[in-house]
């Protein structure tokens, strides 16, 4: 391996360690974020080059190759669930389980997230903490709702309780994608999946996609002992791979003058 595979291969565990540091950091930064779900990247070793036993001095039978550093495989979210706590609103909600509330953007098309920290909007429409409307399957229309308490089931019912009366108006749907890896981070706790992936619903009821809890919300699923330690782990190999970086320089610099 010569010098220059040298820079190339310190430059490559830079990006690849910046990038990992970057995540980490966001996830220590949503460590309270309710609803957040941990990110995590992973390496995989860029091309092997085979070489011979005689170009490096070694015996005749050993075998040698070099690869040429590292690059970020994949970045992931972790839907591990996280903590429930306990809320003083009652359209504050949490899935116990794998699945997702839908909540519809501005174009009518349908987002995943976990954050169930939802209220009524100035028209009485049940939105997210963004103003997104939350997806749901009514009986009765937000207008027509009588005055009173919401109530929501497990499965999302909800109803509207008032002078020891309850009245049925509709459902928060949950959703659940068949493919967990389809799953595409947009931003905002919100999630999508790919085209083509197929999404089951509450109406199905299918196995795994939970219940959901009223007067509750989700925490952040980050464990920030373990973010902390793969952060002073990541500095570290980052501040070794910028001394290789730089020893091999200073070396470049040496064999320059030689070749003056």
């Amino acid at each position: 391996m010569n010098l220059n595979s040298l820079l190339h291969v310190s430059k490559s565990g830079i990006n690849g360690l910046q990038q990992s540091l970057d995540r980490t950091a966001n996830n220590i930064a949503n460590v309270n974020t309710t609803g957040y779900k941990e990110k995590q990247t992973s390496f995989r070793e860029l091309l092997t080059n085979q070489t011979t036993a005689q170009e490096v001095n070694l015996p005749v039978n050993a075998e040698v190759a070099f690869n040429r550093g590292v690059e970020t495989a994949q970045q992931s979210v972790v839907f591990r669930q996280g903590a429930l706590r306990s809320s003083d609103s009652p359209l504050d909600l949490a899935i116990q389980g794998e699945g997702f509330f839908g909540v519809r953007d501005a174009n009518n098309q349908l987002l995943l997230t976990r954050d169930g920290n939802f209220g009524f909007d100035a028209n009485g429409t049940l939105v997210n903490s963004q103003g997104l409307r939350v997806d749901t399957t009514l009986t009765v229309p937000y207008q027509q709702w009588p005055q009173g308490k919401p109530v929501i089931d497990q499965a999302g019912n909800i109803s509207i309780t008032a002078n020891g009366t309850s009245t049925p108006v509709g459902r928060v749907m949950m959703y659940l994608p068949e493919n967990p890896e389809t799953i595409v981070l947009t931003g905002d706790n919100l999630y999508q999946v790919e085209p083509g992936t197929v999404v089951r619903n509450s109406n199905e009821n299918i196995e795994g996609l939970g219940t959901i809890q009223q007067s509750m919300l989700e925490n952040s699923n980050v464990e920030l002992a373990r973010s902390m330690t793969e952060m002073i782990t990541t500095q570290r190999a980052y501040s070794l791979n910028t001394r290789v970086l730089q020893s091999t320089d200073e070396m470049l610099s040496i064999v320059n003058r030689f070749t003056d």
